[in-house]
């Protein structure tokens, strides 16, 4: 199936332009020729030719997609709530070292999570394949043979209360190693029944699980594991479901590295697992790094971050994906589970404001589906972590979810922007909450040309994010640094008000407001 998208791009000769439709001019469904309408300008009124702006921002008030109200959502590794080992923050040497489990009833990290929320929290990740749930159990405690380590009663419970507090709602995966199957290699799903009642009998608002984190590849799964003993297993899974939380939304099939490689490869093809979890599929999942970091042994330097080369990763990945949901679980909406500037914990930009760009960029190309979500790894922990781990300081990506969260509303607008510019991206939705208009999110990738917006209207909101160096910890909004209260209480993070043409400076994120935008009431 060829995507509106893709058929508008082969007929854009130049990369990263904007014309809206580059990437948000996106409907659930349609032909070429509407996703050519789509992109180009239909409100050649004296009034917008007479704008002078490099281009003018302006939508047809047509709503092509309603992404998941928790579309921006975010990982809390199972190995941060049970304490172990986790990527090192690069200031604090190589590898991994050995944690704490996260404190999820501090007042700090519970402020600052409410402000990105409502969200999917997703409690997973590798080491979720081999982590041991028992509810009686202790922190700390030795596992079975065979485990990494052990979820406790009182964790899962605290979960649970961290995600009522912070307007979030439970994902997770269970264990999938050797110690949870029979002498022929089975799974078992006396871990999953438990966890599943446990959270049943304890309000935890657990609504969604995959089965296993990454089944395709060869971490924490068996010897010689392929699709058929998935497809198996898929089955034993949704027995346990029926019988314990037949409502539970089942995200399958958790697939990556089929498109852009990782450092280890698929055992398992994406079609494979695809066809393995066909018997119910709630929500397509799959991962997707752009690149690995260099603890994995990537020698791209930060050069790379804002070219459009890497910005456009994203797209042959996702297009692959909803080709095998649209073969296997058509309309079904698509969950990227696991996404974040490198594996491995991230490279040393991805703490920085240069990862800014390449964070709302990536949100922007991925909102064009209905129900879709994207899960950011990690809330804290690791260079990647929207926050640092150490005193949950916030880092520019930090910054740019919370804007993200406040202005741009699940429903994703098309455009009749009309202007074309190199390096720059627009992507349109109605503006978050119960006010009128829209907000455009103009991302600028150019490291040295200032470009120029403005709304059809001439009037807007203008929320621009800036630094004055790309590898600072630090990101300026309207020229204002932003720092969050000691107990996590954010700053007033007031618009711009402007009447005319709104500058976006080089490599900037401005969030445009057209408070008179049609189609959104």
């Amino acid at each position: 199936m060829v995507h509106p998208q893709q058929a508008l791009r082969r007929r854009l000769a130049v990369p990263a332009v904007l014309v809206f439709a580059l990437v948000a001019a996106v409907g659930c469904s349609g032909d070429d020729d509407a996703a050519t309408s789509g992109s180009s300008s239909t409100q050649d009124s004296a009034a917008t030719s007479a704008i002078k702006a490099d281009v003018v921002l302006s939508t047809d008030g047509k709503v092509v997609a309603t992404v998941d109200e928790r579309f921006q959502s975010y990982n809390i590794e199972m190995v941060e709530v049970t304490g172990g080992e986790f990527w090192r923050p690069y200031d604090a040497g190589d590898g991994k070292v050995a944690r704490p489990p996260i404190d999820l009833s501090s007042e700090r990290l519970r402020n600052l999570a409410r402000a990105l929320g409502p969200a999917y929290i997703r409690i997973s990740g590798s080491w979720a394949n081999s982590t041991y749930f028992d509810p009686s159990g202790t922190a700390g405690e030795t596992p079975p043979a065979g485990f990494g380590g052990v979820l406790t009663g009182d964790q899962w419970i605290g979960v649970g209360e961290f995600a009522r507090a912070v307007h979030g709602e439970v994902t997770t995966s269970f264990a999938s190693n050797d110690a949870v199957r029979d002498a022929a290699g089975a799974w078992q799903g006396d871990q999953a029944r438990a966890l599943l009642e446990f959270s049943k009998g304890h309000d935890v608002p657990l609504v969604a699980a995959e089965l296993f984190n990454e089944p395709g590849l060869p971490v924490g799964m068996p010897a010689g594991y392929d699709g058929a003993a998935y497809g198996r297993d898929v089955k034993t899974f949704l027995g346990v479901v029926d019988d314990v939380m037949p409502n539970l939304r089942i995200v399958a099939p958790g697939a990556t590295a089929d498109v852009v490689p990782l450092v280890i490869s698929p055992s398992i093809t994406g079609e494979a697992l695809a066809d393995g979890a066909k018997p119910r599929i709630d929500a397509f999942s799959y991962h997707f790094y752009p690149n690995v970091s260099e603890r994995c042994g990537s020698d791209e330097g930060p050069d790379v971050a804002l070219t459009s080369e890497l910005l456009s990763r994203i797209d042959k990945t996702k297009a692959y994906y909803e080709d095998l949901r649209d073969r296997t679980a058509p309309g079904a909406p698509m969950w990227l589970t696991e996404t974040a500037q490198a594996a491995c914990g991230g490279d040393r930009w991805a703490a920085t404001y240069r990862d800014v760009i390449r964070y709302v960029d990536t949100l922007g190309r991925l909102s064009t589906g209905d129900g879709d979500v994207v899960f950011h790894n990690t809330l804290a922990a690791s260079d990647y972590g929207l926050l640092d781990e150490d005193g949950l300081v916030p880092r520019p990506d930090y910054w740019a979810a919370v804007l993200w969260s406040r202005l741009m509303g699940p429903q994703v607008l098309a455009s009749s922007s009309t202007g074309s510019v190199e390096d720059l991206t627009v992507y349109a939705h109605c503006r978050a909450g119960d006010e009128d208009g829209a907000t455009y999110a103009v991302v600028n990738a150019s490291t040295d040309q200032t470009r120029t917006v403005a709304t059809a209207s001439r009037t807007a909101e203008v929320y621009r994010l800036t630094s004055g160096d790309l590898d600072s910890a630090t990101v300026q909004l309207n020229g204002d640094e932003l720092v969050a209260d000691d107990d996590g209480t954010l700053p007033d993070m007031k618009a711009e008000q402007v009447d005319g043409t709104v500058e976006v400076p080089p490599a900037s994120v401005a969030f445009v407001v057209d408070p008179v935008a049609t189609g959104c009431s």
